[in-house]
C-alpha cells in the first residue's frame, strides 16, 4: 500500500473519523490528486519558487512564469481550499480558522507581520487574470516595492510585497469573477464591487451599464461616466473560434448569431461537417458574454440556445475544450487565441470586409466584435489607487497591455508598423477606392495612428477614448522628430440621408477634430470627407452606423 506524503495526512487523520461517506469520497478523491503533484509541489517549495501561507495555501514567488508550475499551485490551492470548507462544515469551524490551523502544522508562523491591504481590484475576468496583476507588478517594482509575491487561487490573486519603514506588508486583492461583480455582487458573490464599497477599482470588459450607473451614483461612489473615473486602459477583440479541423473559413454576424442560438444546429448548413453544433460559451457574469450578447445576438432577437451549450467562468478552459471538440464553437476575448484553435474572420454586414481578431483591426475598432476594456475608479479613491491608475493609463502601463497579449494604446510597435503597412496596401489595391482617397493616403501612412475616432452613443462629441487618443496624438507630434508631419483627418458618415449631406457631414467631423488639435497647438492639418463611402460595419443596425461614423488620422512624413 502507498504511503500517503505528511502534508496530505495533516488533514486526512485529523478529520476522517467525522466525515459522512459523501465527504469522505471527495476528501478521497482531492488527496489523491494532492499525492499525484506532490513531487511537484515539494520540488517548487524547496527551490524557492513557492511557499507556504499563513492562509493555508501557497503562493508562487514573482517571476516564475512556468505555466505547468502555475497550474500545479492553482490547482494544489484549490484543492486546499475545498478541503478547508469541508472540514470547516462539518466541524463547525470557519475555513480561516481551518485553513490557520492546517498552516500552523505545515510550518508557517500564522503571528507573522500582518498584511495591509492596499488595493481591491473586483470585476472581468478579461482584464483580471492575467493584464491585472501584471499592471500591479511594473508599478509596484517601478514604485520601489520589495519581496513581492502572487498567489492564485482559480480567478481571484493576492499579490503581496514589504513596504519601506513598515512592519506590515501590503497586500493588492484581485478578484476577477466578470464584469458585473465591478459593481454589484449578488449570490454568492455578494461581497464584490464598488455599489457595496467592497472594492477600490472596477474592472469591465464592457460599458457601465445605466441601471449600474444609476447604481453606484445612488450609493455615493460617484458619475462613474466621467473622465475622473471611467478609463479605457485597453482594446481587446471578442473571437469566434472553431476547431482548426473544421473547414468553414469566414463568418458572417448574423451567422454567428444562428449557430449560438441554435438556430442553425449542424456545420453542414455552412459548408462545414455533418456534425451538430456544440456551444461553449463565457458565463452570466462575464463581460465577454455581455459583449458577445449585445454584439451578436441582441441585434439578431436572439437568446443562446439551450441544448448542447458548456458556459465557463475562465475562458483558458473554454479554449482547451473548443481544440477538442471538432463540432466546437466559442468565444473568448483576443489575449486568449492561440494555435490550439482557429480565430474566424468575421463579416459585420452586406458591403463590409470579412475581418480577422488582430492588433490592427482590434486597435481601428473596426473589427465587428471589438470593444474597449475599463477600469472604473470612485471619486473618493485612495491617493495609492489613483497612482496605479495614472501608472496604467501611461506609455509604461501601456507597454504592458501589449506584453499580456492585448492590445495597447501607447506608441505603437514594430508589429503595429507592419499592420499599418498592410492595411495601406490593401485599400490601395481595392478597384472602387475613391480616387481623392486614394490620393491623399499614397503618400501617407498610419503607422503611428491606427485609432479611429468615434462618438458617444446619441452625440456629437468624441467618445472618451477618442479624446485620451488625441491627447497622445498630440503629445506625440510635439516631438521634434514629427516637425516635419502633416496631419490628414479623414471623416465618415453613415449611409442614412442624401449621399451630398453625408459628405458634408463627414468633412464638418473631420474639422472639429482639427480644430480640437490646433487647440493642443498642433499645426498643418488637412480635412477631408468622404460621406457613406467604405463602410467597416453594416448600416442596416444603429450599432454599424456608429462604427461607420468616424474619423481616420492619417500622417504624411
Amino acid at each position: 500500500m502507498r504511503k500517503l506524503p505528511k502534508m496530505v495526512l495533516c488533514l486526512l487523520i485529523w478529520s476522517m473519523s467525522t466525515f459522512a461517506m459523501a465527504d469522505q469520497q471527495e476528501f478521497k478523491e482531492i488527496n489523491e490528486r494532492r499525492t499525484a503533484r506532490k513531487v511537484l509541489i515539494d520540488y517548487l517549495k524547496q527551490d524557492g519558487k513557492a511557499q507556504e501561507t499563513a492562509a493555508g495555501t501557497l503562493k508562487i514567488a514573482a517571476g516564475v512564469d512556468s505555466t505547468s508550475a502555475q497550474a500545479a499551485i492553482e490547482d494544489e490551492n484549490a484543492d486546499r481550499v475545498r478541503q478547508f470548507t469541508i472540514i470547516a462544515s462539518i466541524k463547525g469551524m470557519s475555513k480561516d480558522e481551518v485553513a490557520s490551523q492546517f498552516a500552523q502544522k505545515m510550518g508557517v508562523d500564522t503571528a507573522a507581520p500582518d498584511y495591509e491591504v492596499l488595493l481591491k481590484l473586483h470585476g472581468s475576468n478579461t482584464v483580471g487574470a492575467s493584464l491585472a496583476p501584471s499592471l500591479v507588478q511594473k508599478f509596484l517594482i517601478e514604485r520601489g516595492y520589495r519581496d513581492i509575491s502572487i498567489e492564485k487561487q482559480g480567478v481571484e490573486s493576492f499579490i503581496r510585497f514589504s513596504q519601506p519603514g513598515k512592519k506590515s506588508l501590503g497586500l493588492v486583492e484581485i478578484k476577477a469573477h466578470g464584469s458585473s461583480t465591478a459593481f454589484s455582487g449578488s449570490g454568492e458573490l455578494d461581497e464584490l464591487g464598488l455599489a457595496g464599497k467592497f472594492c477600490d477599482l472596477g474592472m469591465a470588459s464592457r460599458p457601465a451599464k445605466d441601471k449600474e450607473v444609476a447604481l453606484l451614483s445612488k450609493n455615493g461612489i460617484g458619475n462613474i461616466r466621467s473622465a475622473a473615473s471611467e478609463y479605457p486602459i485597453a482594446l481587446d477583440g471578442v473571437a469566434v473560434i472553431i476547431n482548426r479541423e473544421n473547414p468553414v473559413s469566414t463568418l458572417t454576424v448574423e451567422q454567428v448569431a444562428g449557430l449560438f442560438s441554435g438556430k442553425i444546429a449542424n456545420w453542414k448548413e455552412l459548408g462545414g461537417p455533418d456534425q451538430p453544433v456544440h456551444i461553449y460559451a463565457r458565463d452570466e457574469h462575464s463581460g465577454t458574454w455581455d459583449t458577445f450578447k449585445s454584439k451578436v445576438l441582441k441585434p439578431s432577437k436572439l437568446s443562446l440556445a439551450e441544448k448542447n451549450v458548456k458556459r465557463y467562468e475562465d475562458s483558458g478552459k473554454l479554449v482547451l475544450n473548443v481544440a477538442g471538440d471538432p463540432a466546437g464553437i466559442g468565444f473568448i476575448g483576443l489575449a486568449y487565441v492561440d494555435t490550439s484553435v482557429k480565430a474566424v474572420p468575421v463579416q459585420a454586414g452586406e458591403g463590409a470586409r470579412a475581418l480577422e481578431a488582430t492588433r490592427l483591426t482590434v486597435k481601428s475598432e473596426d473589427y465587428p466584435l471589438s470593444r474597449l476594456l475599463y477600469f472604473y475608479m470612485p471619486t473618493d479613491a485612495s491617493a495609492f489607487t489613483r497612482d496605479f491608475v495614472k501608472f496604467t493609463m501611461s506609455e509604461a502601463g501601456q507597454k504592458v497591455v501589449d506584453q499580456v497579449g492585448l492590445v495597447g494604446q501607447g506608441r505603437s510597435t514594430k508589429r503595429d508598423f507592419s499592420n499599418a503597412d498592410k492595411l495601406k496596401k490593401d485599400l490601395l489595391e481595392m478597384a472602387d477606392l475613391p480616387a481623392d482617397y486614394r490620393a491623399l493616403i499614397e503618400m501617407a501612412d498610419r503607422r503611428d495612428t491606427q485609432s479611429n475616432l468615434r462618438y458617444r452613443s446619441g452625440s456629437d462629441q468624441l467618445d472618451i477614448n477618442s479624446l485620451n487618443n488625441l491627447d497622445r496624438l498630440a503629445k506625440l507630434l510635439a516631438d521634434p522628430d514629427y516637425d516635419d508631419v502633416q496631419v490628414v483627418l479623414i471623416g465618415f458618415a453613415d449611409n442614412v440621408g442624401a449621399a451630398r449631406s453625408n459628405q458634408r457631414i463627414s468633412e464638418r467631423r473631420a474639422q472639429k477634430v482639427a480644430d480640437m488639435l490646433a487647440g493642443k497647438g498642433v499645426q498643418g492639418i488637412q480635412v477631408a470627407g468622404f460621406g457613406e463611402a467604405l463602410p467597416v460595419a453594416d448600416n442596416a443596425s444603429e450599432s454599424g452606423r456608429a462604427k461607420n461614423r468616424r474619423v481616420e488620422i492619417w500622417l504624411q512624413r
